[in-house]
């Protein structure tokens, strides 16, 4: 397993674009500067063997360096072996609807941001748990498998996004079943085991409360959460020109997407678990987490990387070889080297 030591140096590389736009107006001025002194033509005389090529390549060598460096003093480091260690907890699969009625906004900023804000914030609060992630519109799929690793599941959690899944629609009841497939075999039938199911309720299949009677017979609470208000909100969409508008029926009306409280409460009961309807400061996952710490903790085994070995001299080196490339580039076209090797005739 890979990891950076000090991976917040890495905004350092938010300096390149600078780097470059300081570079054009620098080679503007100088373009400027040589044109009051002498005209193009009178250039071509005194300096013939100049070439803007190579001044690119210089520059550009010289970023792809300071990347390069940057991440060596991040540190990368390389997880050499792997322990095994036993851990006591729940395991969590969590349900996110990420139809495009999930990017309205009555909730700030939009219903899905707001859905994983709160779920990187229950993240932080888990304590041995395993926690897994099912996203679902039209249809679902498992985004990330049962962990124990939360910077990873984090990471997967920040890049997820409505366009993830082209068919839209709102599948409550195969989500519930994906979820349910996630926690495996016969033998996990004893763990302590729940369900989060996160969704604006408009379901577009009508078979959600008898799946969820069905997984709850098998021991698995599903507890549910509403985003969204009752009395509906538009859906902004970006048209073709990266403008924002708003969904629109087949008669020009603008479509109101509306929280269905009446389902989600129904297939929380259906689950035994509880529904929580989401408003501005919170969407409710702390009093699901505080439900889930009150469930019986299971002892199951880990995995986890040991003996980190550094490798910042790879990119050092690489680094280095550019440097060293770039000092031997001149500047001026040369008949023996650059001519041959770099640029031609």
């Amino acid at each position: 397993m890979l990891k950076l030591e000090t991976p917040e140096l890495l905004y350092l590389w938010l300096l390149i674009p600078l780097f470059f736009v300081g570079h054009y107006f620098y080679m503007k001025a100088k373009k400027r500067k040589l044109k009051e002194f002498a005209s193009e033509r009178f250039q071509e005389v005194v300096m013939p063997d100049l070439s803007i090529g190579k001044q690119r390549l210089k520059f550009i060598l010289l970023n792809i360096a300071f990347m390069l460096l940057v991440l060596a003093a991040a540190n990368p480091q390389y997880g050499t072996s792997i322990e095994k260690k036993e851990r006591r907890g729940t395991d969590l699969m969590i349900c996110l609807d990420i139809s495009n009625s999930m990017l309205a906004e009555d909730l700030k900023p939009n219903r899905i941001s707001r859905a994983k804000q709160s779920i990187n914030q229950l993240i932080n609060q888990l304590e041995g748990d395993r926690i897994g992630l099912v996203v679902f519109a039209g249809t679902s799929f498992i985004q990330l498998p049962l962990t124990s690793d939360y910077s990873a599941a984090k990471t997967f959690i920040d890049v997820i996004e409505p366009s993830m899944i082209e068919t839209q629609g709102t599948a409550i009841g195969e989500s519930l079943e994906t979820a349910f497939s996630a926690f495996g075999e016969e033998e996990n039938k004893k763990r302590s085991r729940s369900i989060v199911l996160i969704s604006d309720g408009e379901d577009n299949e009508q078979d959600a409360l008898e799946i969820a009677k069905n997984i709850a017979s098998d021991g698995v609470v599903i507890n549910t959460i509403g985003l969204g208000l009752g009395e509906g909100s538009p859906i902004p969409i970006k048209n073709r020109h990266g403008q924002t508008e708003y969904k629109r029926d087949n008669l020009g009306n603008i479509v109101l997407t509306k929280l269905n409280e009446d389902l989600l409460k129904q297939i929380a009961d259906k689950g035994n678990g509880i529904y929580i309807r989401a408003n501005s400061s919170s969407i409710g996952l702390e009093h699901i987490l505080a439900r889930i710490n009150k469930m019986e903790k299971n002892e199951y085994e880990a995995l986890a990387y040991k003996n980190y070995e550094s490798r910042f001299y790879i990119p050092a080196i690489i680094a280095l070889v550019l440097l060293l490339l770039e000092y031997f580039i001149f500047e001026r076209r040369n008949k023996l080297i650059n001519r041959k090797f770099f640029f031609g005739k």
